[in-house]
């Protein structure tokens, strides 16, 4: 039996002063995911990406991301969940570190409270702290905007298909910026599969 998980501060980090003092965000390592979590994880994820049936037996679609953010309902369930690939790119041929943002998904009895602004801001504070200076992910440009991500126009290259099949998503490639640089010019090669 997995020990129950404990709500506290996100390493020093409080949630933004909007967050109900009810709902626990909780940073994991991916390596210290429990077996209950798992579980759980796996369940909130198909919800939300019913088409990846390769969560049926495991908590990830393509890598298993380092970090992950999960939100937590005053009863215990898992009510949303984001991760966070460490990740050397290279743009124009430079290598860049950024914060791959991946499975980022909310209950639907949950949706339209702010809590995917509410994680990211987690996870773009823990990227601060690691002196990561973007953030990029792969989704729709009217959920992530109020979180600060632009389209990018950059040619990406990854080893995967998924930029060229179906994607019920339309996943659009997107970036927010950590540190104050700008965005450089030139193809991404992810280095790896989209995330």
């Amino acid at each position: 039996m997995d020990a129950p998980i404990l709500c506290k501060p996100l390493l020093s980090f409080m949630p933004p002063a909007s967050s109900s003092p009810d709902i626990c965000f909780v940073h994991r390592l991916d390596s210290e995911i429990s077996e209950t979590e798992d579980h759980d994880l796996r369940l909130l994820l198909l919800t939300a990406f019913p088409y990846e049936t390769v969560l049926l037996t495991r908590r990830y679609i393509r890598e298993v991301p380092a970090h992950r953010w999960l939100v937590l309902a005053p009863s215990g369930e898992l009510i949303a969940h984001t991760a966070a690939h460490d990740k050397l790119i290279s743009v124009g041929g430079q290598p860049l570190r950024i914060g791959g943002i991946a499975e980022v998904c909310v209950a639907h009895h949950f949706r339209g409270q702010g809590l995917v602004g509410k994680m990211l801001t987690h996870a773009h504070a823990w990227m601060q702290r690691e002196g990561i200076p973007f953030s990029m992910l792969f989704g729709q440009l009217k959920v992530y905007t109020s979180s600060g991500y632009t389209i990018i126009p950059n040619p990406i290259l990854a080893n995967n298909s998924l930029i060229y099949h179906w994607n019920p998503f339309k996943g659009k490639p997107m970036i927010h910026p950590i540190a104050s640089l700008p965005w450089p010019q030139g193809p991404v090669d992810l280095r790896g599969p989209t995330f």
